[in-house]
């Protein structure tokens, strides 16, 4: 089974708002593309949930230097009433340099009429570090 094509322009457009929102550095404008339920998972760290810790998980991606995050492969899928992606993401800086690309599995759930993100988990491709002995 697919996704209904105008399901997933809706997705789509909601991307690039967000990542508008992001690469303004307008991160209360971006946490409106997600529920106030979401769930925000990313490698070292406990899940976060919720606008406001979204909100410190997103300034924590800028801060660290990844001013952009470029989506180069995606796949989305329907999950009862939500939507499952899985997605490939470059995140890079301000000289338009990759600094990192990771994984992402994304659920996606439609609340009163509009796509909001509701829950992703990122996983580096970068092989981590073996802890020193």
């Amino acid at each position: 089974m697919s996704v209904p094509q105008a399901d997933v322009d809706a997705i789509k457009e909601a991307e690039r708002k967000a990542a508008d929102a992001y690469r303004d550095h307008d991160f209360d404008v971006l946490r409106k593309f997600h529920s106030e339920d979401c769930v925000f998972i990313t490698p070292g760290s406990a899940p976060v949930k919720g606008h406001g810790a979204m909100k410190s998980v997103a300034e924590g991606f800028y801060k660290s230097g990844a001013t952009e995050g470029k989506i180069i492969k995606e796949e989305a899928m329907p999950m009862g009433e939500c939507i499952f992606k899985i997605l490939e993401v470059q995140l890079i800086n301000k000289d338009n340099n990759v600094l990192d690309t990771v994984n992402a599995v994304q659920i996606w759930r439609k609340d009163n009429g509009e796509w909001l993100h509701l829950f992703e988990i990122v996983n580096s491709q970068t092989p981590s570090k073996p802890p020193s002995s």
